[in-house]
């Protein structure tokens, strides 16, 4: 089988260990591949939240042939991070869903395998957990302004007088929570979403350090590294106000056109990866 065959391949997880071997020869050429997986197969053998640790024990980018509820419900709660952006994407959706916002066209395109019914019955049955998440949310700008600004050596902090007296403003609590570490892959792949919730729940002043930590939950990094990796710390940051940053070159942030020109590739490199 040719890597063209392999990453068309839809495959049931746990992975038999020839097609494991293969896989990895695969992506070892391709950084962008793609494991394509038969969800409902794979759910004959395991439950949604096995299939999580499986794929974040593999570190393979996923896509799915089929969603469900469960499956979304494990995606939040997991401790386990696997990085899929459809999943990110159907959360988008439900959060949308949840503040009665339109799906863009895109977004449409995958009501085929969740349709809009199963959005709203998703949001009635897991309300607390949908509102939670939306508030987690929320809470990255907090975190992010919090650990910049206590990255800074002690002469910056004396320049980012505004920013010290922003921090002075946010709490930390420590209380169980129900959203994991996959909240740093909705983030990057739902900056949309991440500003729907901005503009719906304003600016918060606080955030739960049993999420925001630095603990190193992400292949060895911690939580505001791959923000930064990521260009989420950047993006937030050029998101304050004019001069309120005033030791490090904030670029403006992405104009409407610019997001949606990332949020089009995103869904349409997905449903590509779907139907091939």
């Amino acid at each position: 089988m040719n890597n063209e065959e392999e990453k068309k391949k839809c495959y049931t997880i746990p992975l038999a260990p020839t097609d494991l071997v293969q896989i990895y020869k695969v992506k070892a050429e391709d950084d962008d591949f793609v494991l394509f997986v038969d969800y409902f197969e794979s759910r004959e053998k395991l439950s949604a939240k096995h299939i999580i640790i499986y794929l974040a024990n593999t570190n393979f980018k996923t896509t799915f042939s089929g969603v469900d509820e469960e499956l979304f419900v494990e995606y939040i709660k997991s401790d386990f991070l696997i990085d899929s952006p459809l999943l990110s994407r159907f959360l988008v959706m439900i959060i949308k869903t949840r503040h009665h916002y339109p799906l863009n066209e895109f977004e449409q395109q995958l009501l085929n395998q969740f349709s809009q019914d199963q959005l709203h019955d998703f949001v009635e049955n897991h309300i607390e957990l949908v509102d939670e998440l939306c508030e987690t949310i929320a809470s990255i700008i907090p975190f992010v302004l919090s650990t910049f600004y206590a990255n800074l050596t002690d002469e910056d902090k004396k320049l980012e007088f505004q920013l010290g007296d922003a921090i002075e403003e946010i709490t930390v609590v420590d209380e169980p929570a129900n959203c994991g570490p996959n909240i740093a892959r909705l983030i990057t792949d739902g900056w949309d979403g991440f500003l729907l919730i901005c503009s719906i729940m304003g600016l918060s002043k606080k955030y739960n350090k049993q999420v925001f930590n630095n603990k190193p939950s992400y292949f060895g990094k911690d939580l505001f590294f791959i923000l930064s990796h990521t260009k989420i710390v950047e993006n937030i940051l050029s998101m304050m106000p004019p001069g309120f940053i005033s030791t490090m070159d904030v670029k403006p942030p992405l104009s409407d056109e610019e997001q949606e020109s990332a949020i089009r590739a995103d869904i349409e490199a997905e449903a590509n990866d779907s139907t091939s």
